[in-house]
Formats: structure tokens, sequence, C-alpha cells
């Protein structure tokens, strides 16, 4: 579903005299103005090249046919490998640490400290339905490593997906010239 959302919160980074980012049942908006609110420039990520590669780790599907349970599940089985450039510019974004704005996600928890973070959500699917996501992770200013923990209950009472997922991130050095022109 949004998986975009857990893999874009996930580009964070630390400093030793980070604030402590901590809310309860706070929307992506509420969470960006909280991270810029408590200094949040001490939570970035440094600018540069980021490889992130992207794992499953499991997928279960309830209340579909085999056959497609199995062809979702190789097609999620492999690793990705993404190569991203962040500018100061989007480094200085506070969505980066909560996801798009105007998005239906509620976060029931967001804790962020100490190069730690943990978090839960749920989404309300747009044909019915619900997501809930955990965030479970560790970061620096030049690498993160998160699990991210999605329940599915689809509008289709019977079917239910769960699927976890590991993101690792690493500032590999700067972006190409090209990259940094583009943007």
């Amino acid at each position: 579903m949004r998986v975009t959302i857990a893999l874009a919160l996930l580009v964070l980074a630390a400093c030793n005299k980070q604030p402590d980012l901590k809310l309860k049942n706070a929307t992506a908006e509420e969470v960006a103005a909280k991270a810029k609110a408590a200094g949040a420039g001490e939570m970035r990520p440094d600018p540069g090249q980021w490889q992130v590669m992207t794992s499953m780790k499991l997928l279960d599907v309830a209340g579909v046919p085999e056959a497609a349970a199995a062809q979702m599940k190789r097609a999620m089985a492999r690793t990705t490998t993404n190569m991203q450039c962040l500018t100061p510019e989007d480094v200085q974004k506070p969505n980066l640490f909560a996801g798009p704005e105007n998005s239906r996600c509620k976060y029931d928890d967001f804790n962020m400290k100490g190069g730690k973070i943990k978090a839960t959500m749920h989404c309300p699917g747009q044909a019915g339905g619900e997501m809930a996501m955990t965030l479970d992770g560790a970061y620096t200013p030049k690498s993160y490593r998160v699990l991210a923990t999605m329940d599915m209950q689809m509008p289709n009472a019977s079917q239910k997906m769960k699927m976890t997922m590991e993101s690792i991130g690493t500032r590999i050095g700067e972006c190409p010239a090209k990259a940094a022109a583009v943007r």
C-alpha cells in the first residue's frame, strides 16, 4: 500500500546533540511540524549519494488463491537496490521525517532519539480495509537500517496480508554532477 511512506521516513540521521521527538496520535503534518520545532536539523541525513537496499523478510497472504499468493511472493522476494541523490535542499524538508503531506495515515506513536526510531501508524484504505505499520530501526548521519512490518486488511474481510521489509541506506559519496544539476 503505502510502503513509500515508511521508506521516506527511513532516510534519517542523527548527531550526538539530537533532540527527542516523541508524539502520540499524530498526523504526518504534525510529526513534520514537531520535527522542525524540535530542531530536526540535527536529525537529518548528510546530503549526498545514498544507496538504499530493500528486502522482503516475510510475506504472508491469506484469502487469495494459492497461485496468486505464490506469484506475489516470487515478485517481492528479491532485494532491490536504488540510488538516491539527497541535495542540501532535500534534507531541509520537514516531511523527510513524516511522509507525504495530506496522508490519511495517523501515527499512534512516533519516537526518535539517540539514533533509534520506533513508530506505529494506521492508514485507512481508499476502498475500505486498513493498514497497520510498525517501524523499528537505527540511524546515523551516514546510514540507517529499519524494519517495517505492515498488516493489511483488504476490503474483502477474508483477504489479509502481512509483510516485513528491511531497508538499509548508506551514504556512499557525493551526488553525481548530472543528478545534482537536474534537481
